[in-house]
């Protein structure tokens, strides 16, 4: 149990998550025993989460997850259905420009591609989505942080050189920032753990906070000096493309 926790509300998110991954419910017994929760707690627990309508009872003896719940996370569907409305946006830029493009946001101390458009290539640098890494790695870091206070870039700098291995991990996050602030991009010439070519620009909601990274992936030919400033009006413009997209619903009010 992680400190200056309340037991009781992890037990009842423990019930949630559960539930929210089986098919078809389960009874109290088999939550009580999947969880090690004391069925007196469990009860407790239900009942609350069924006044609430964040659960239901099927068949009978059966708890699944309610459509009250909808209510407390209608924020972010929303939000994940306008990343979801980007895809062609990253679709076109990897058409455009041969390379792998991905979309990135930021969890806490992490940063997580949700969205990737793949190189049309037969032979392309790629990434997964839905892998965690150290928010401030990379340019994807550099990206998610461009609005950030200068003490959190230093404190997730060292944090990132740390679980990395990267000492240079808070000067290359400053350096992006740096670089983003002049001209809206950075390029990270292979200066990660992969050793991969990597350009990204902030994604901004309609007040100016950062909200996603979109990331062109490539190697050293495909950045070639000569072709930096044609990659990066690509990628400026698919910014502006996804902030269009995700800014639509305050645009129409």
């Amino acid at each position: 149990m992680a400190e200056n926790t309340i037991p009781a509300v992890e037990k009842a998110v423990a019930v949630l998550t559960r539930l929210g991954e089986s098919e078809g419910g389960l009874t109290q017994a088999e939550l009580a025993a999947a969880l090690d929760i004391a069925p007196s707690s469990c009860y407790r627990i239900l009942q609350t989460l069924l006044e609430a309508d964040w659960v239901c009872k099927i068949g009978g003896t059966r708890y699944d997850l309610s459509f009250g719940i909808l209510g407390a996370v209608r924020k972010l569907t929303d939000r994940n259905a306008r990343y979801e409305a980007m895809l062609p946006v990253l679709e076109e830029l990897a058409a455009q420009t041969g390379l792998c493009c991905k979309l990135s946001v930021r969890r806490g101390e992490f940063q997580l591609p949700i969205l990737r458009a793949e190189s049309p290539r037969p032979m392309a640098v790629s990434g997964r989505v839905g892998v965690r890494f150290p928010v401030a790695e990379g340019s994807v870091g550099a990206a998610l942080l461009a609005a950030a206070p200068a003490a959190e870039v230093e404190r997730l700098g060292q944090s990132c050189a740390e679980s990395t291995g990267v000492a240079e991990a808070p000067e290359l996050v400053r350096d992006g920032i740096a670089a983003i602030r002049r001209r809206g991009f950075c390029f990270n010439r292979g200066r990660n753990r992969w050793r991969v070519d990597a350009m990204s620009s902030p994604v901004l909601d309609a007040e100016g906070g950062v909200i996603a990274a979109l990331t062109l992936l490539g190697c050293d030919e495909d950045f070639r000096d000569d072709k930096l400033p044609e990659l990066a009006g690509k990628l400026l413009d698919g910014v502006k493309k996804c902030e269009r997209i995700y800014n639509k619903e305050q645009e129409l009010r």
